[in-house]
């Protein structure tokens, strides 16, 4: 598309340590520059970076290439968008192309993904225009100010408000000229079971959810009434939109995480906008129901020192020691920092003022220290106690893979319950039922704790290994079941070859992937045939498909327990009795 002279120009004017330098910490060693890869998860450098030849390569995940190929893959942009992003900052003006036939797919994609963006912009600003408006947005005005956002903060953070009308985005959109089948795709409008649109998010305080580059790729909606019946709303996942790879303020918090070096992870947008106006600006809010992976992966290209500040109540404790197995997977252990029983973010900054509420990072614990006091807290002190709660911590230490994390935590475990670091070094060692199987390797989590990504895990790599119990299992569970993506897509296309073909056909189930990385991992795992006896493979496939059967059960009965605390503060007896009436039919359910 673009000539090779014109791809040298803008690689001439353009430092490629300077660019990714500004996104990624680099170090010089000799005539290289080091960093830790922001394509992967790694403690130990392995991303080079070389000015002389213009290129970068990491030696731990394989990924390489020159400054456009790390644009493309960093900000997730097609070549064209890339090529035109860097002219930009190159000032090299590009010519204007005939069009091709070989590059209408690509370019096809890329106007659509400008249009995308576009219709966001579109809609923040028509958002942004109803909250100012004198009678429209005054109580969505006056929650604002009764919640301390000033006006000036959150006109910069172009806050807005979507009214109950049903129809005034649509129309506005529809004056816009905008394909209203795209703004639907977005989750800006629903289709009406008649014909025409209707507006998605009404009676709502708008927040706009931004790329790192500061595109408005979604939108956030808190509800004004108390009768909604969500009081969060996200746009859904969309070509430019993925909540569980994007995190709140991230463009405005960049810099400031970069400078000083670590980043403060909180539960929801007000949390993050209240320690922005107070000036702790390193902050994020994750966006979907949990932290993932993908946010994990997104924010570590900036820091990896991260600190969790969840709500200090029972919800919020559980938020932050569900991610235990999550941040050991990715390979960094964050702080956390715990705030006292019916406190968040936003309440204690403005209780505190910036200075103290900064003083709280001094006083921070590992993540894995904190859920080893509330272990104790639930457990007791007692030999029993102490015994459960090594039971519960133990798991999380074999999933540690290096042997100086290991071995710190076990001394912090041993000490906090007063047992001898050798029990639980012998505790930690000892082997699981997945490892004796050959499933996962020895010292890995075992899989059968709580953690989805675990069972679902072993589950599929014992069925890799043993197809023929495919079936039965299926009859238990569908790939809908599966949350981890990896596992998803494997167990859909186990559904397809059952379908296609009545069984199992490892071998052409790899070749029919159409992707490389994926055959491979599938083969991999495939051809790792475990060392176990059958009934050992059984009973593992037992244990993981109880695990995830029950699972929405088990998280309803936890999410119940919440709405009755929050409905015995609110005095609403009838909700109570309504929730512990569920409750009860809920464990009858699990149990019978």
């Amino acid at each position: 598309m673009y000539n090779k002279s014109i791809l040298t120009d803008i690689k001439d004017r353009i430092s490629i340590v300077s660019y990714i330098g500004e996104r990624i910490s680099l170090k010089k060693t000799g005539r290289n520059f080091l960093g830790l890869c922001p394509f992967h998860n790694e403690k130990t450098p392995s991303f080079n970076v070389s000015e002389e030849k213009q290129i970068y390569h990491c030696f731990g995940c394989g990924a390489g290439g020159d400054i456009f190929e790390f644009v493309m893959k960093f900000e997730n942009q097609e070549f064209p968008e890339a090529v035109r992003h860097l002219a930009t900052i190159a000032g090299v003006a590009l010519p204007v192309f005939e069009k091709n036939p070989d590059n209408a797919e690509d370019e096809a994609r890329l106007r659509k993904r400008k249009w995308c963006l576009r219709i966001n912009e579109i809609a923040r600003d028509f958002f942004a225009e109803a909250l100012g408006k004198r009678e429209l947005g005054n109580d969505a005005r006056e929650y604002l100010k009764n919640r301390g956002i000033s006006k000036e903060f959150l006109t910069q953070h172009f806050l807005g408000f979507a009214d109950n009308s049903w129809d005034s985005l649509t129309l506005h959109l529809e004056a816009k000229k905008v394909p209203l089948e795209l703004a639907c795709e977005l989750g800006l409008v629903r289709k009406r079971d008649t014909s025409g649109y209707y507006d998605f998010f009404r009676n709502r305080i708008m927040f706009p959810i931004t790329s790192p580059r500061g595109d408005v790729i979604g939108f956030g909606g808190r509800a004004l009434g108390e009768d909604e019946q969500a009081k969060y709303m996200n746009s859904p996942d969309s070509l430019i939109y993925h909540k569980s790879g994007s995190v709140y303020g991230l463009d405005k918090a960049a810099p400031a995480i970069r400078d000083k070096g670590f980043v403060i992870l909180v539960e929801g947008y007000m949390d993050a906008l209240s320690l922005m106006q107070e000036g702790i600006d390193n902050v994020v809010a994750p966006l979907g129901t949990a932290l993932t992976e993908g946010h994990l992966r997104l924010v570590g290209r900036y820091s990896r020192n991260m600190v969790l500040m969840f709500d200090g109540d029972e919800a919020g404790i559980r938020a932050a020691t569900r991610t235990l197995e999550l941040f050991i997977g990715f390979g960094t252990m964050p702080k956390v920092v715990a705030l006292p029983p019916g406190e968040d973010p936003d309440s204690m900054v403005k209780k505190e003022g910036k200075k103290a509420f900064e003083s709280r990072m001094t006083e921070t614990v590992s993540l894995f220290e904190f859920f080893v006091d509330n272990l104790v807290r639930q457990k007791g002190f007692d030999p029993a106690g102490r015994v459960a709660a090594i039971g519960e911590a133990v798991p999380f230490l074999r999933m540690m893979k290096n042997p100086v994390e290991h071995g710190v935590y076990a001394k912090i475990l041993a000490s906090k319950l007063g047992v001898d670091e050798a029990d639980v070094r012998k505790a930690a060692a000892a082997k699981t039922r997945a490892a004796k199987a050959g499933i996962v390797p020895d010292g890995v989590a075992p899989g059968l704790s709580e953690g989805v990504f675990s069972a679902e895990r072993v589950l599929v790599r014992a069925l890799l290994s043993n197809s023929e119990l495919v079936p039965e299992v299926f009859e238990k569970i569908s790939p809908d079941d599966f949350r981890d993506e990896w596992c998803r897509t494997v167990a859909l296309m186990f559904a397809r070859n059952m379908k296609e073909k009545g069984k199992i056909d490892i071998g052409g189930l790899i070749s029919e992937t159409g992707d490389a990385l994926l055959a491979a991992q599938i083969r991999s795992e495939a051809m790792q045939a475990p060392e176990a006896e059958e009934d050992e493979i059984l009973g593992l496939i037992k244990d993981c498909v109880s695990l995830i059967v029950r699972r929405p059960a088990k998280e309803r009965l936890k999410s119940i327990n919440d709405e009755i605390r929050r409905a015995e503060l609110d005095d609403d007896e009838s909700r109570v009795v309504e929730l512990l009436k569920e409750k009860n039919e809920l464990a009858l359910h699990k149990n019978g």
